[in-house]
């Protein structure tokens, strides 16, 4: 017994070591800049004292030059910016661009050598003259001069607004992990040493500046004390435009202890506000400053409010705020809704609407980022999620507050952005390097998943011990380098419940959490409940027994599988079993089991329009349906789905509706299954589509007109590949489709009288096409194959985009080839399966495309085209560019160097013309104006030029007079897939 005495002391010693911050280099940092706000650079002065507190000998430093991210468009900024398709650094003047230079490092007196490399301009390595060795101490110095790009994420300005971070020379951090070298991204943030910061700024009098840490200077002080009590402006002059700057200059002293960065913005425009609050834990008096834009005064007002509750929760929850002022300013910043920096953040204009969750959260990383000082890069969602985590009980403390009666709904609109990626298995999991993330990852996983994430584990650890963790956790790592495993040291200390599920299980998977109870059985006033974990990861659930009287509240251990509760004492009354809201289960539909249903776990409910799916039942969704062709008239109906967000794997959307034209009924529907592999093929889908519409009418000899129409089914199975890397822009699908239609075909008696009958008509289809959506020249490609009973049809097509060097501005260009072959040699038969140097709606037999007026000869309808097979643009009802054997063409198309939504274009087709002897071959051409509207969804193209049998076609059939206007066409992009709806709508927000 002693000697197992000894072993849990000696293993609680070794834990209760680990778990104290070791050896920590040190840098004290003095800066002098100047501004010139008219050629918009820096000019300063730097000196540092780096202490080598390791066990190790260094022989050089590595520096961050973090100001040369914005060099070039070769950075590793620039390529993540276009990696994530943002293009305004890349289409960016040079002269917009920022750099720093001007370096000439001294050690100790002794001039120093420094490199960096053309890839990573952003990281210098610095040889020092001499071994700096453990406990010893040296004094770097350099000038620097910095060219303050125009805000293109972190640093920069607009007009003479200034926003001034990751400005200096940094040396990187050096830990027991080694060397951490972090070039300068806009998805991924900072890691630097601690230590304290001496800045003086000088810049013309009549700027405000806010920046790190205290003024020192008794004039500015009172400066800003009588700017806090000036009356709000009547109006908004500066809103803008700037006003003159001071030709009198003014030095400011700023000082800090005890931080890792220093950041500070300046602008001439700003009102300012101030209040105080004194800091839980240490009782210390905080001034809280707010700046912001005239224009913006009424959401700002309480700005000064949300930084004192966060001081007050913050500091009840995790730890005393430790400084003196903590600040908040308006301005302009593109990485992000807001960006933290020790003791001050920006907030950007763009998060007035959610201003206070904003300032809460930036202001927030004083702690998560500030006195916590993780790796954000290396493990993101220390910093980000544990203070979203914080954010969101915040932001619920002060509703709580506001409104007496608030209760938090179970999920909000960011959460979803996590559901739906987990419904889609685009997931990634949350420790990882920042790098790794795609960007809506970046927040939906980072932020988001790690506070659903520690929800759950606050649950069940219990509020009190989690808090008291938290507790512990801030009053030992502070002004260190926390790293995962030391949080869990300190957290595991607090609960005799073992949390290695959470820190070596849901931090580490992109796998769905998916608890459901499975059966309950009753016995007297104790109820067995088994429940089932869907996950694959082993974890605990919570569960919620509702009666008429109480709600009573067990836990089940962690488990992977199934795992039974027996005897759990509950009220005989009892109604349901819930999986607790706690839980961040992505799939609530099975998480409540009802007594007295017919079907336990099944619950439908219907719904408007449409909805998130974060409710405890099966949504069906409903809402008006109108469509339009020139047969059935305008349609009128209604439109039942299933499509929400997240999305379900079965998915379905039918509209029946009324046409008022032909008075009868159509449809159009789809229903689909979605499998996640997630080995060779990330997903594949089974799918029936179908749909039943008029295309023909008939009048003649009729005293009204009777109506053609069509009805396919057309069920297929689409397989996409997995890249095996979410960032990869390569999408590349095979599908293998096939096509049942009916048609209403026109027969004509002796007496001309039209009447109906029906054919029966079946197609097979496989297709492979390749997608790089990069974020220049991106291209596709695709090879497809048809087959009916009468022919058989080879198409392979290819587009690229080739961006010119000015943004939105591009040649596109696409190449078709097709070859017909003739299984049937019947002329009359084969016809319609043709290849078409101009695609109407006639040439469309599988019914795949939505065409107003599928047989119309006259009118606006008979001038829609799509972009298929040969692809020119004049429409012809004859066999003018039809081709029984092989067609090859080439389609051009340019932007204008104006602002306008007008291109060139320019389309040839050479064919062989089955109405020639021995099928010669022949040339087709066009070319002239596009014009394309919301995002190409509609493109109307005016063509004016042409070959020789386009104008006679045109001349003849229509007149010379009507020639022109019967040219011009118009085509519609509509959405690819219904049952993508919302992947496609995320996708395109994204961008």
């Amino acid at each position: 017994m002693k000697h197992f005495l000894l072993f849990i002391s000696f293993t609680f010693y070794i834990a209760s070591a680990y778990t104290q911050p070791q050896w920590q280099q040190k840098v004290n940092t003095i800066i002098g800049v100047t501004l010139d706000d008219k050629s918009n650079f820096l000019y300063g002065y730097e000196e540092f004292t780096y202490t080598n507190s390791s066990p190790d000998t260094l022989r050089y430093i590595f520096i961050h030059l973090w100001a040369n991210g914005y060099l070039n468009d070769h950075t590793p900024f620039a390529k993540q910016k276009d990696a994530f398709g943002d293009t305004k650094f890349y289409y960016s003047k040079t002269s917009d661009r920022g750099y720093i230079d001007s370096l000439q490092f001294v050690v100790d007196g002794k001039n120093a050598d420094y490199n960096s490399s053309a890839n990573t301009p952003d990281i210098a390595r610095l040889d020092l003259p001499y071994p700096l060795l453990p406990g010893k101490e040296i004094k770097i110095s350099t000038p620097f001069r910095v060219k303050i790009p125009i805000v293109f994420s972190r640093l920069g300005h607009s007009g003479q607004a200034y926003f001034i971070s990751q400005w200096f020379p940094k040396p990187a951090v050096y830990d027991t992990k080694g060397w951490h070298l972090l070039p300068y991204l806009d998805y991924g943030e900072f890691f630097s040493e601690y230590g304290s910061y001496d800045v003086t700024i000088t810049l013309p009098k009549n700027y405000i500046v806010m920046a790190t840490g205290n003024c020192t200077n008794k004039e500015e002080n009172e400066w800003l004390d009588s700017l806090a009590a000036t009356p709000l402006p009547s109006d908004t002059l500066y809103s803008r435009s700037y006003p003159a700057s001071s030709n009198t200059m003014k030095s400011l002293h700023f000082h800090e202890d005890r931080v890792h960065d220093f950041a500070w913005f300046a602008d001439k425009r700003w009102i300012v506000r101030k209040d105080t609050v004194t800091s839980p834990g240490n009782q210390q008096l905080v001034t809280a400053y707010a700046a912001f834009l005239p224009a913006h005064q009424e959401k700002w007002l309480k700005a000064t409010n949300y930084l004192k509750t966060t001081v007050a929760h913050y500091g009840k929850w995790v730890g005393p705020y430790e400084y003196k002022t903590i600040k908040a300013v308006e301005g302009d910043m593109l990485a992000g809704g807001g960006m933290e920096y020790p003791t001050v953040t920006i907030i950007d204009r763009s998060a007035l609407s959610m201003l206070q969750t904003t300032v809460v959260h930036e202001a927030g990383h004083n702690w998560f980022y500030g006195m916590l000082g993780t790796n954000e890069r290396d493990h993101a969602w220390m910093d980000e999620g544990i203070n979203t985590f914080y954010e969101q009980k915040t932001d619920q403390a002060i509703k709580k507050d506001s409104i007496p009666s608030f209760q938090k709904k179970a999920t909000d609109l960011n959460d979803l952005l996590y559901y739906e990626a987990v419904a889609i298995h685009n997931d990634q999991a949350i420790d990882q390097t920042a790098i790794n993330f795609t960007k809506l990852n970046y927040g939906a996983d980072v932020y988001y998943k790690t506070a659903l994430m520690l929800r759950w584990l606050e649950s069940y650890m219990g509020e009190k011990a989690f808090e008291d963790g938290m507790h512990e956790y801030y009053a030992t790592w502070r002004y260190h380098h926390p790293y995962p495993e030391d949080l869990q040291a300190i957290l595991q200390k607090h609960t005799n419940k073992n949390i290695d599920w959470f820190f070596s299980g849901a931090l580490h998977t992109d796998k769905k959490v998916d608890f459901k109870v499975t059966d309950v059985h009753t016995h007297g006033q104790q109820v067995d409940i088994s429940v089932k974990n869907n996950s694959g990861i082993v974890a605990p659930v919570k569960l919620e027994i509702h009666g008429k009287d109480k709600t009573t509240y067990c836990w089940v251990p962690p488990f992977n599988g199934r795992a039974e509760m027996d005897s759990v004492g509950v009220d005989d009354t009892w109604s349901s079993v819930k999986i607790a809201d706690e839980i961040p289960d992505a799939k609530t539909d099975n998480n409540v089991y009802r007594r007295n249903a017919l079907f336990h776990t099944f619950k439908l409910a219907l719904r408007p329009i449409f909805g998130s799916n974060r409710i405890n039942a099966d949504k069906l969704f409903y809402s008006p349906a109108f469509g339009y062709n020139h047969y059935d008239g305008f349609m009128v109906g209604i439109l039942l789905h299933d499509l929400t967000i997240p999305e379900n794997r079965f998915r379905f959307a039918i509209a029946p509706m009324y046409g008022t034209g032909s008075n009868s009924f159509a449809f159009a529907g789809s229903v689909g299954y979605f499998w996640y592999p997630g080995n060779l093929f990330k997903e594949i889908l089974l799918q029936i589509d179908a749909k039943s519409f008029k295309y023909a009418q008939a009048d003649l000899n009729l005293n009204k007109p009777i109506y053609a129409g069509y009805t396919k089914v057309a069920p297929f199975l689409e397989f996409t590949f997995n890249e095996h890397n979410l960032l990869s822009p390569v999408r590349r699908t095979l599908t293998l489709k096939t096509y049942n239609i009916t048609e209403d075909v026109f027969a004509y008696s002796s007496d001309s009288i039209p009447s109906l009958h029906q054919q029966q008509k079946s197609y097979g289809l496989v297709r492979y096409k390749h997608d790089n959506t990069r974020a220049y020249n991106p291209f596709d490609y695709s090879i497809e194959t048809q087959m009916g009973e009468d022919f058989a049809k080879i198409n392979a097509e290819a587009n690229i985009r080739i961006d010119y060097f000015k943004k939105d501005k591009a040649l596109y260009a696409r190449f078709y080839a097709g070859k017909f072959i003739a299984i049937n040699n019947d002329p009359a038969i084969v016809q319609r399966y043709y290849l078409n140097s101009t695609f109407i709606a006639a040439n469309d037999y599988l019914y795949d495309g939505t065409y107003y007026g599928r047989t119309q000869t006259s009118g606006v309808d008979a001038q829609q085209i799509s972009m298929q097979e040969g692809g020119l643009k004049i429409p012809t009802q004859n066999n003018i560019g039809r081709s029984d054997n092989y067609m090859l063409a080439l389609n051009l198309k340019s932007d204008l160097p104006i602002n306008l939504p007008i291109r060139l274009f320019v389309d040839v087709c050479n064919y062989a013309d089955p109405s020639s002897p021995n099928g010669n071959s022949k040339i087709l051409y066009d070319g002239g104006i596009e014009f394309h509207l919301s995002k190409d969804a509609l493109l109307v193209t005016i063509p004016l030029i042409m070959s020789d049998n386009f104008i006679n076609y045109l001349d003849n059939t229509f007149g010379a007079s009507n020639a022109f206007g019967r040219s011009i066409t118009f085509s519609m992009k509509l959405s690819s897939n219904w049952l993508r709806f919302t992947e496609e709508v995320l996708k395109d927000a994204e961008k």
